[in-house]
């Protein structure tokens, strides 16, 4: 889920309308294919293949997979990328084109083209909110929203309502639309939440994490422990996802995934207001807790993460005072139009 925060799309939640998720519409079309026989025993699903074919994210992709193996239709062999068709461990194992085998149904092509091209926009405007916060109080103004989009207003109202769930912005009694300021006290809550709460969905998600996905975050830590790797704040807001959201939000109980999502969201992404004229002083510390974190879980040293893992927030909690104080001007001309200081 590189790039913003969710990739347009908060873990766990239905879609607008109360319609399903995204990863259940692709597990019921795979199980279909598999049950009917279109898929047959021994086929080899690879993630890229479903993202490709449904024009889904990984994490969709990656649940739904879940999804198939959690109900015997699919299998895992070690050193395998991918599951394999079939409840049991078997020597066949068949490469093919998963979109020769699989069929989507009309009405759920068309439904899976109009919820990619949402939370397309969706990510955007979650990005543009949560980037602001540390600036003030702002007023989202729908109508020049839609018209920014090129979206109608119902569209944009929709948007508005899944930012709210997360809360990065309400709705006053004017009935107009909201978001911040991220003051320091409300900072220091939701620190307070997430050291009770990600050290363990931490132990949660252990079991659950593909040794690769640690490998690849790993990497890109090493990646930025120089001086001109650690001035670029997309890299360093990949870091914070890598850990925050792809490894922690792995925990199995839906209600803590939403509640850590909804406590995250605006610390993580307001990262990207902090710019990258001068480096923060706290950041070469990050990444070496970081770094600790990932080896701990890569080397199947869970307490070891979890305990790094509390320590690394109740140091970026104390830490913040700072950064607030170095925090450099806004500048206006970058905010969207749609955003107008209040």
């Amino acid at each position: 889920m590189s790039g913003t925060f969710a990739a347009g799309r908060e873990p766990g939640a239905a879609s607008v309308g109360g319609r399903r998720r995204m990863n259940e519409i692709v597990g019921q079309v795979l199980a279909d294919h598999i049950r009917s026989g279109a898929l047959p025993e021994g086929f080899v699903i690879r993630e890229k293949a479903v993202t490709d074919l449904f024009g889904i994210g990984r994490m969709p992709a990656v649940s739904a997979m879940m999804r198939l193996e959690a109900e015997g239709l699919v299998h895992r062999r070690p050193a395998m990328r991918g599951v394999i068709v079939g409840p049991r461990p078997t020597d066949i194992s068949m490469l093919g084109e998963l979109g020769a085998h699989v069929a989507l149904p009309p009405d759920i092509a068309a439904e899976l083209r109009i919820r990619n091209w949402r939370a397309l926009i969706y990510s955007s405007v979650e990005k543009e909110v949560a980037s602001c916060l540390l600036f003030g109080r702002f007023q989202i103004r729908s109508q020049i929203l839609a018209e920014h989009f090129g979206v109608s207003r119902t569209i944009a109202h929709e948007l508005l309502l899944r930012l709210e769930r997360v809360g990065l912005v309400r709705q006053e009694a004017n009935a107009r639309w909201y978001a911040g300021p991220l003051t320091p006290d409300r900072i220091k809550e939701l620190y307070e939440m997430r050291i009770l709460l990600e050290p363990p969905a931490l132990r949660q998600a252990a079991p659950r994490l593909d040794p690769r996905m640690i490998r690849e975050g790993l990497a890109r830590v090493c990646d930025a422990e120089t001086p001109q790797a650690r001035a670029d704040q997309t890299l360093l807001h990949r870091l914070e996802v890598d850990l925050h959201h792809d490894i922690v939000l792995k925990c199995s109980n839906d209600e803590l995934r939403e509640t850590l999502y909804r406590c995250q969201l605006p610390l993580i992404t307001a990262h990207l207001s902090f710019g990258s004229s001068q480096e923060q002083p706290d950041i070469p510390r990050m990444i070496v807790m970081h770094k600790a974190i990932l080896s701990h879980l890569g080397e199947g040293r869970v307490e070891d993460a979890a305990r790094a893992l509390e320590s690394h927030l109740r140091e970026s909690s104390d830490n913040n005072p700072g950064r607030l104080a170095g925090l450099p001007p806004l500048d206006h001309a970058r905010l969207s139009p749609y955003l107008d200081p209040a």
